[in-house]
């Protein structure tokens, strides 16, 4: 079934207005048309009714004056009348006048033929002569008649006034239906959802999120409906966002209090360690690569509490020349505790690669792709391997596992926020999500290969230096 959108019925709402108003102006234009002919021919009317008065005159005058010279007159009043009936007898036919035209032309050439005969009479004939009789009785029927014309002609002067009075009226009558339509069409269709959209950001203003009904999407307003409801979908995201920002800045504030706490006993085991092994040095053997291990896994403790206080510490976005070398080494050290014997990481990059990033920001990144990949992998054994290489104007980075993949649905939804296949508290769904944004700030790309058996792995492209790339 065809439900026309908003606009479509505003352009049917003013086709049907403008067909009405021009077949009411047709009908009134006709009727005016048709009034101004009417108001001639009324004219005429009289005109012939006036002519055949004059005639009846003329022949009274005859009687009276005993004056030969009316007769002329006479016949070419009758010339001019039958002239007159002839343009009449059209309209009087429309009007069902016929026997009254008829016999105003055979009326006008008894009439004739009367004058011709008394004229012809000797001077003394009156106007008691049988002639006479018969010229005045034809002179009324003329008379007569011409006034029953005029009247057929006033009467439909009045039909037409008539109808353009019901004209008017029914033209105010669809006025006034148009105008109803109108306010209802708009109060309905446009101002009732209005009002519901109104309604519906004061209650956004107040915190409540609730979605607007969408009944036709092919309705202009449904569709401001329906970007209302993605717009409160996307409020409810950011709100998450946000509420999951502030947890990750006071993880991060909390982070930094630890590690700062942890400097103090790392360095006096650190300074014990050196003493002890400066006092007991060769007295044993074994002692002194136990003492050693102490050493070393002090120095990696350190610098895993330094990369803690480096993720931890907030800063704008500010790249800077970077050896990618000892970006990745630093995230690695800071995740070793995941890794564990079963794990292992290989980094294939050359010790020369430096690009323009911001250091905590892509660490951050690579922090959360690499525990992605510990996490893939699980309790199994894997290798997580990084990996560069270089196209015409950028450095190419790969992070590979040999996890169990993903599926194509999967991997087509990995970069949304808050879009996890870890069981509900496991995971956020927000870390490749903010891979995704962090590597956007470095004008690069990020791109995830997987199928299921096969592993993952992450492309990220990252535009060189202008010198290194000239």
């Amino acid at each position: 079934m065809f439900r026309p959108n908003l606009r479509q019925t505003i352009v049917i709402g003013i086709a049907i207005f403008t067909l009405a108003f021009g077949c009411i102006a047709l009908l009134s234009l006709s009727n005016i048309n048709r009034l101004q002919q009417a108001v001639l021919l009324v004219e005429r009317a009289d005109d012939l009714r006036n002519l055949i008065l004059e005639i009846r005159r003329e022949e009274k005058n005859f009687f009276l004056y005993r004056d030969h010279a009316l007769f002329s007159v006479g016949r070419e009043n009758l010339v001019r009348a039958e002239e007159a009936v002839a343009e009449l007898s059209g309209e009087i036919a429309k009007l069902h006048g016929e026997p009254h035209g008829s016999e105003l032309v055979q009326g006008i050439a008894r009439y004739g033929e009367l004058l011709q005969e008394i004229s012809g009479q000797p001077g003394e004939a009156g106007e008691s002569s049988p002639a006479a009789h018969a010229l005045r009785e034809t002179g009324q029927s003329l008379v007569e008649h011409s006034r029953a014309i005029a009247e057929l002609e006033r009467d439909n002067i009045l039909n037409i006034n008539q109808r353009l009075r019901m004209t008017l009226i029914i033209s105010m009558a669809v006025v006034a239906s148009v105008v109803l339509a109108l306010v209802f069409f708009v109060s309905k269709s446009i101002l009732g959802p209005l009002r519901q959209v109104q309604e519906a950001t004061r209650r956004i203003a107040q915190g409540t999120f609730v979605p607007l009904a969408v009944k036709n999407d092919g309705d202009e307003i449904q569709q401001v409906f329906v970007a209302l409801n993605s717009m409160v979908e996307e409020l409810k995201k950011r709100q998450t966002q946000l509420v999951q920002a502030q947890k990750l800045s006071s993880i991060g504030t909390l982070a930094s209090g630890i590690a700062h706490q942890l400097n103090n006993p790392l360095n006096n085991i650190s300074t014990s360690a050196q003493i002890l092994e400066e006092e007991t040095a060769g007295q044993n053997e074994f002692a002194d690569k136990m003492m050693h291990n102490i050493t070393q896994e002090t120095l990696r403790a350190r610098d895993i509490v330094k990369g803690l206080l480096e993720f931890s510490r907030h800063k704008d976005f500010s790249p800077a020349p970077c050896n990618l070398k000892e970006v990745l080494s630093s995230a690695v050290r800071l995740v070793s505790g995941q890794l564990g014997p079963r794990i292992k990481v290989e980094i294939e990059v050359p010790d020369e690669v430096t690009l323009y990033l911001d250091r905590q920001r892509f660490q951050e990144a690579l922090l959360n792709l690499v525990i992605n990949s510990i996490q893939a992998i699980g309790d199994k054994e894997g290798t997580i391997r990084i990996a560069t290489s270089r196209e015409t104007d950028h450095k190419v980075l790969t992070i590979s596992d040999n996890g169990p993949g993903m599926t194509p649905d999967t991997l087509q939804r990995i970069f949304d926020p808050f879009f996890s296949t870890k069981e509900v508290g496991q995971g956020t769904g927000l870390g490749l999500y903010i891979v995704y944004g962090i590597i956007e700030e470095h004008q690069g790309t990020i791109r995830a290969d997987s199928a299921p058996g096969e592993g993952t792995t992450f492309t990220i492209k990252l535009p060189l230096e202008p010198e290194e790339a000239a």
